[in-house]
């Protein structure tokens, strides 16, 4: 192979590393979806309003009757009063603490992601509004449809932009091989000459399109590893949502794909050439 392509090499090298990130991207948000939901789902906090003057026998009872139940995270039902809730939000709305306390005792909870549904919801509170002192049950549904239609919107993104530069990245890999057939056009034509078959002029190519799969593959296994371990390591909930079996898995997939991307252009572009001569 002649010597005088590195910079051809050098962005066929950067374009199928942008191609493989993006991919292991698209990869890992697919297959830590589910996780995903399923954390926010137990992130999701149930809400039972309580009225001013039930006696903390009752609210203890409450609590005691809501972590019983199978559905329910037991360590997650917790009371607030109406004090704490005050100076909370008195934190995001300015002036609010400056009047009377409009909000009612609490008590939240979580319930398992395994049993998340509506249907689950609501017959946890058809139970607990019955129950005395108890003002009514509230919660928010609409979060878990807003991370599903965030997450598609995210993986629909990345996917376009992976196909994108995997156009980007043929035509550079298609025009590197080219150049260098060019530029080895004497010393093919005196191998053929000689008698020598295809495969044996073509295995210096595959060999160094291997070895740029190798590199590309190499530098996305080193960047996502570290933009996990600094998403583990900022103390965020990405520390719970990040499996590395799933990581494992797509970077083999990214493999596979400069597999695919690197040897089967260049030895479609070779037996082309190859044809012609």
């Amino acid at each position: 192979m002649g010597q005088n392509n590195k910079p051809s090499n050098f962005y066929t090298t950067l374009s199928t590393t942008i191609v493989l990130v993006l991919i292991a991207l698209f990869l890992m948000l697919y297959f830590h979806t589910n996780n995903i939901t399923n954390i926010v789902k137990e992130n999701i906090n149930i809400l039972v309003e309580l009225e001013d003057n039930l006696p903390q026998s009752a609210i203890t009872n409450l609590k005691n009757q809501i972590a019983s139940n199978p559905d329910v995270i037991a360590n997650s039902v917790t009371f607030v009063s109406k004090e704490e809730a005050l100076k909370m939000m008195s934190k995001d709305i300015v002036g609010l603490d400056t009047g009377e306390n409009p909000f009612n005792n609490i008590i939240q909870f979580n319930i398992k992601s395994k049993s998340y549904s509506d249907d689950t919801i609501e017959k946890i509170k058809s139970q607990i509004n019955f129950e005395k002192g108890v003002i009514g049950m509230y919660y928010e549904n609409e979060s878990i449809d807003n991370i599903k239609s965030n997450l598609h919107k995210i993986s629909l993104g990345l996917l376009v932009l992976a196909f994108t530069f995997i156009i980007l990245s043929l035509s550079i890999i298609f025009n590197t091989t080219r150049l260098t057939l060019l530029n080895d056009k004497k010393q093919i034509k005196t191998m053929q000459m000689v008698g020598a078959q295809n495969w044996f002029i073509k295995r210096p190519y595959l060999q160094h399109a291997f070895s740029t799969a190798v590199k590309s593959t190499l530098i996305t296994s080193v960047l996502v590893a570290a933009l996990c371990l600094w998403l583990m390591k900022s103390g965020n909930i990405f520390g719970e949502i990040i499996q590395w079996i799933y990581v494992g898995l797509s970077l083999f997939i990214t493999f596979i794909s400069a597999f695919f991307i690197l040897i089967l252009t260049s030895n479609a572009t070779l037996n082309a050439f190859l044809s012609k001569e």
